[in-house]
This record gives structure tokens, sequence and C-alpha cells, in this order.
């Protein structure tokens, strides 16, 4: 019940806040879930012992979507300053030189898996009708994960991937697939004016993506043995389990529009 509550909650305010505000505030949304999503990703890895460098990560990170908020034209010279400042910030510690490579490596995957894929989603919303795109995008993803989560949870027999995700299922993999595309052919409908057979592609694609993307946490879930990334949404878990599948949908999404429209 209490998934059910969040998801009625959230999802209009997340709907109204993609279509009705403005680059800048939109920008200051995205950064606001992405240094959520670090600071899970630092408590997750720190049940392993390595603590990294959470504070600069969240510099990095929101650097980094500023860079995408100028559609990239900062990508070099922030590449530049993170090589510097992740080696600069152990040795100016002096931490443990036998972990020195495990924490700039994890630091850096964490920055760039959560806020280099959250960044696209400030590319497409940089384009015409940004605020349509994602809000088709979003559509597609949710119901993509609703159906997947309860027709799994309902019919599913099969594991999808047993190591991984013991409670994922190939029939709810189906049923997810099966509800992006639905989705992608009523929201291209109401939001969107592009031919039927790009809005069913695209939500393919996405919604295949998107479920690598639920898989790549569930990856880092089970590597540290927990079961959510947080508690900060009832029913749901963190951010970090709300976010997972889109973090992998959004560029798939981008390019698609980029370059096949």
């Amino acid at each position: 019940m209490k998934r059910v509550l969040t998801g009625i909650i959230a999802a209009p305010i997340v709907l109204g806040i993609v279509y009705f505000s403005s680059p800048a505030l939109f920008m200051l949304f995205v950064a606001a879930i992405t240094l959520i999503g670090i600071h899970e990703y630092f408590t997750i890895i720190d049940r392993i012992g390595i603590s990294g460098f959470p504070i600069l990560a969240m510099i990095l990170g929101f650097l980094l979507l500023l860079s995408f908020y100028f559609n990239g034209d900062f990508m070099l010279e922030w590449g530049l300053l993170a090589s510097v400042s992740l080696f600069a910030t152990w040795f100016i510690q002096e931490d443990n030189p036998k972990i020195a490579i495990d924490q700039i490596s994890f630091t850096l995957f964490g920055i760039l898996y959560i806020a280099g894929l959250g960044g696209y989603y400030l590319l497409i919303r940089n384009l015409e009708d940004g605020g349509r795109l994602i809000c088709f995008l979003l559509i597609i993803v949710w119901l993509g994960d609703i159906s997947a989560y309860y027709w799994g949870k309902r019919f599913g027999k099969k594991p999808l991937a047993p190591i991984i995700s013991p409670n994922k299922t190939m029939e709810g993999a189906i049923a997810g697939l099966a509800g992006s595309i639905l989705a992608g052919a009523i929201a291209g409908y109401w939001f969107l004016d592009i031919e039927l057979e790009h809005c069913l592609l695209v939500a393919l694609i996405c919604g295949t993506i998107g479920q690598f993307g639920d898989l790549s946490e569930s990856l880092l879930k089970r590597h540290t043995g927990i079961k959510h990334s947080g508690d900060l949404l009832p029913g749901h878990g963190g951010i970090l389990d709300r976010i997972d599948s889109l973090l992998f949908a959004g560029p798939a999404f981008y390019c698609y529009i980029k370059f096949a429209l």
C-alpha cells in the first residue's frame, strides 16, 4: 500500500516539475536527485569497506551536470579537473596506498553512473519540446516497471537473472516490455507529434535498456548485501531504487531522438 501511495503522490509532482519548470529549475531538480543518489551510493559501497570521496564526488557530480546544462561545452575541462582532484584528494589525505585505486575508481564510477547518465535528461530538456519528451520517457519507464513488478510478482516463475536478482522473472521482464510499448503508443499520441512506429520503437529500446539499468543496480546491491539503496521513499526504497532504469534509458532516448528523428 505504501508503494502505491508514494507513486500516486510523487508521479504528478515529478511530471509537473518536468513539464512546467524552467530549464534552470529543472537543472536544480536533477541536481537534487543526483546528489541524493550519490550519497546513497557511498552509503552502499561503505558496506564493503570502500569509503571513497563522497564530498568531492558531489562537487564533481554537480559540475558535470552544469556541463550537461550547457550542452556539454565543458566536458574536457571537467575530465581534467576530475582526474587531478581525485588523485590530489587521495594524496592530501595520505590514505592507505593499497586501496588508493579502489577509492579513486569507485568514486569516479559513482559520479559517472549517477551524474554522467542522469545528465542526459538536461540534454533532452534543452531540445525543442524537451519537457514533453521527458514526460513521454518517464511514462514509458514507469509503466514498464509497474507492469514488470506486479505481473512478475503474481505470475512470475522462471528467474531472469537468479545470481543478480532472484526475485526478477522472465514473465515480469516480458510484461515490463509490453507495458513500455503500450505506454509508448498511448503517451506518444497524447504528448508528441511523432509517428507511431517511432514511439513504439523507442519504447521497446528504452524499456529493454531500462531493465538492464534495474539489473545493474541490483548487482551493486547484491555485491554489498543490501535490499534497498535507502528508505527515503516509503514502499520503494531509496532514490537509486527509483531512478536505476531511468539512468540507462535517458541516454538511449536522447541518442534516438538526436540521430533517428
